[in-house]
């Protein structure tokens, strides 16, 4: 770039023009670094601010959620029931939880089809998590029809063993 025409006409101006050019080049630069540079910062550290207390929030949930896992990674492991314990395994469980079942049926594939009459649904759901956690048995499928009986339902279950 040649600066010999800039020069030339810098030193046409008068000391007073020159003055009033420089400080009007000063102000369009400032103004540029604060358009491009200060405004955005301070734009964005606004907006920081107002999602600081929401970011710190589920920072605390995500450290909640980890102690919940922490907490369940050390429980003991799930048992494993066999197939053919199963049955009398279930049989067990529902007597320690109050249940019966009103007709249990080993299926060729393994599982064990259980049918519940008007049973405690609440009472049974907790069976059901128990026996999935002690016998490490799954359900395979469920079938849950509401009674007359308000808390009630009869449900047929298909209990899979070994948690396949």
């Amino acid at each position: 770039m040649n600066v010999e025409p800039l020069r030339r006409f810098w030193s046409e101006r008068e000391p007073r023009e020159r003055a009033v050019l420089a400080l009007t080049a000063g102000l369009a630069a400032a103004a540029l670094v604060y358009l491009a540079l200060i405004g955005p910062a301070l734009s964005d550290i606004t907006r920081l601010q107002r999602a600081l207390p929401n970011s710190r929030t589920q920072a605390a949930q995500l450290q909640a959620l980890l102690g919940e896992v922490r907490s369940l990674k050390s429980r003991p492991p799930v048992a494993s029931t066999d197939e053919s314990e199963a049955p009398e395994a279930v049989q067990h469980s529902l007597a320690a939880a109050g249940l019966k079942a009103a007709r249990m049926v080993p299926l060729a594939n393994g599982a064990l089809q259980l049918t519940f009459t008007n049973v405690s649904y609440p009472a049974w759901s907790v069976w059901l998590a128990t026996t999935e956690r002690e016998l490490g048995m799954r359900a395979a499928a469920v079938t849950v029809k509401a009674t007359a009986t308000p808390g009630n339902a009869d449900v047929e279950l298909a209990l899979k063993a070994g948690g396949e």
